[in-house]
C-alpha cells in the first residue's frame, strides 16, 4: 500500500496590548510604567475556528507575570483576563483593577487562549511546570505563549503556539492503475477513526515555556461517523471521508516532541504497517499504536465479502507513518501541523487487526515442466 501525506504549519504568531487603572491629577488615566502587551497580528492560512491573530480577537485570554521567580502579576488563578479592543486595536485588561505597573527587575510571561478554559499558575517559576491548562477535551484549539526575561517596555510579545496535532482532510483513492481497481473490488465505508490519538488531559508549560503533556487513558481515539457509507470503486475513485478543513474539529495531543513549539507528546508510537510490530497483543486494536481504522465492507463487486458481509461492517486496520514533501518521513504527530491524508488502495485496501493484508492475490508460479519422456518404438513386419 502507498502512502502519501501533505502537512501544514499554521503557527499563530501573536501579541498584546492593555492600558493603567491609574488616574493622574485630571483624572485621565497614566499609561507611564504600566506592564502592557503589543499586537503585531500577522498573516495566517487558517480561517474559522482554527486561531488566529484575528479570530483569536474574538475571545479573551489569560496571563501571568513572575518577578524574582515570585508570581507579580495574576488574579486568582486564572491569570489576569485580556480583552481586543476594537476601537483601539489594542489588547486590555478585561478589568483595569488587575493591571500592574513594571517592578525593577526584569520579568517572565505565560499566557494561555481561551480564557474560558481552566488554567492554573504556580506561586514561583523558579522550576518545574509554571502554567497548567487542564481538563482540556480537545473540542477547541487551545493556544499557549511564553516571553521571558522582559525588561520595562512599552509592550510586551507574546508569540503563542498550538498545544495540539489536527486531522484537516483524509481521502480515500482508488488508482485504475492498481490491482484493487482492474480487480473489481469495492470499499464502502461507515466511519474513519484515528486510534490511540489522546483527546482529553492537560498542557503543562515549564519555566522556560517548553510544553508537555499529561493525558486520560480513556479518551483514546478521534472519530468520525459518516451520516451515509461512502463508496470507493470504479465509479467513484475518490473521495473525502473527512474533511474538517478549519472547523473546532480534529484536535487531539500530538505523539512525540517538535522543535517547532518544543512540546513533548504522548509518546504514542505510529504502527509502520508491519506485522512483527504490533507488540505483545498482537492486534492492533489493543496494541496502543496509532493507527487508522475504517469501519466498512470490501467486496469483489458481485457476491464474494474479503472484509464484512452483506448485512454487517468489518474492521480494516491503515499504518499512518509514511513519507511527504520529497521523502521526508512522518513518524510522529507533531503540535501546530494539521494533518492531510491520502490513503491510496493500489494493490491492497489495508490489514487485518492481526496485522495481515486483507487481500492476497491468488497467484501462481511454475514449479517445473516434466521432460518427454521418449519411447521409442520398433515395429517388425
Amino acid at each position: 500500500m502507498m502512502k502519501r501525506f501533505y502537512l501544514l504549519v499554521c503557527p499563530a504568531l501573536l501579541a498584546l496590548s492593555s492600558c493603567s487603572n491609574e488616574a493622574n491629577e485630571n483624572g485621565i488615566l497614566d499609561k507611564t510604567g504600566a506592564i502592557s502587551f503589543a499586537a503585531y497580528p500577522t498573516k495566517s492560512r487558517a480561517v474559522g475556528a482554527d486561531i488566529t491573530s484575528d479570530n483569536m480577537k474574538g475571545d479573551n485570554f489569560g496571563v501571568a507575570g513572575y518577578s524574582n521567580n515570585a508570581i507579580y502579576l495574576n488574579k486568582g488563578t486564572n491569570g489576569v483576563e485580556q480583552k481586543w479592543d476594537a476601537t483601539n486595536s489594542t489588547w486590555e485588561y478585561a478589568n483595569l483593577a488587575d493591571l500592574k505597573f513594571w517592578p525593577e527587575n526584569n520579568m517572565d510571561f505565560y499566557a494561555y487562549f481561551p480564557y474560558t478554559d481552566n488554567a492554573s499558575f504556580a506561586t514561583s517559576n523558579a522550576s518545574g511546570n509554571v502554567m497548567t491548562i487542564t481538563g482540556v477535551d480537545c473540542s477547541h484549539d487551545v493556544l499557549f505563549a511564553f516571553a521571558g526575561n522582559q525588561s520595562k517596555q512599552t509592550r510586551v510579545p507574546l508569540t503563542f503556539h498550538h498545544a495540539f496535532s489536527k486531522i484537516k482532510t483524509l481521502q480515500i483513492e482508488m488508482p485504475a492503475e492498481g490491482i484493487v481497481y482492474k480487480s473489481g473490488c469495492q470499499v464502502e465505508i461507515s466511519s474513519a477513526e484515528f486510534i490511540y490519538t489522546r483527546t482529553k488531559g492537560d498542557v503543562n508549560v515549564d519555566k522556560d515555556g517548553a510544553a508537555s503533556y499529561n493525558v486520560a487513558e480513556s479518551n483514546l481515539t478521534l472519530k468520525e461517523t459518516l451520516a451515509s457509507a461512502v463508496t470507493i470503486n470504479s465509479t467513484n475513485t475518490s473521495t473525502n471521508i473527512i474533511d474538517y478543513g478549519t472547523s473546532s474539529k480534529g484536535y487531539f495531543f500530538a505523539t512525540s516532541a517538535t522543535k517547532v513549539n518544543e512540546v513533548t507528546g504522548t509518546g504514542a508510537l505510529m504502527w509502520d504497517g508491519v506485522k512483527a510490530n504490533i507488540g505483545e497483543t498482537s492486534k492492533l486494536s489493543t496494541s496502543g499504536l496509532v493507527c487508522l481504522k475504517l469501519t466498512c465492507k470490501v467486496w469483489n463487486g458481485t457476491s464474494h465479502y474479503y472484509v464484512g458481509s452483506a448485512d454487517t461492517y468489518g474492521e480494516v486496520y491503515i499504518p499512518l507513518k509514511g513519507t511527504y514533501s520529497d521523502s521526508n518521513e512522518v513518524s510522529t504527530f507533531d503540535a501546530g501541523k494539521r494533518y492531510i491524508y491520502k490513503i491510496v488502495m493500489k494493490d491492497n485496501v489495508g490489514f487485518t487487526d492481526a496485522g495481515d493484508p486483507i487481500l492476497t492475490p491468488i497467484l501462481f508460479s511454475v514449479n517445473s515442466v516434466d521432460d518427454w519422456s521418449d519411447v521409442t518404438v520398433t515395429i517388425t513386419l
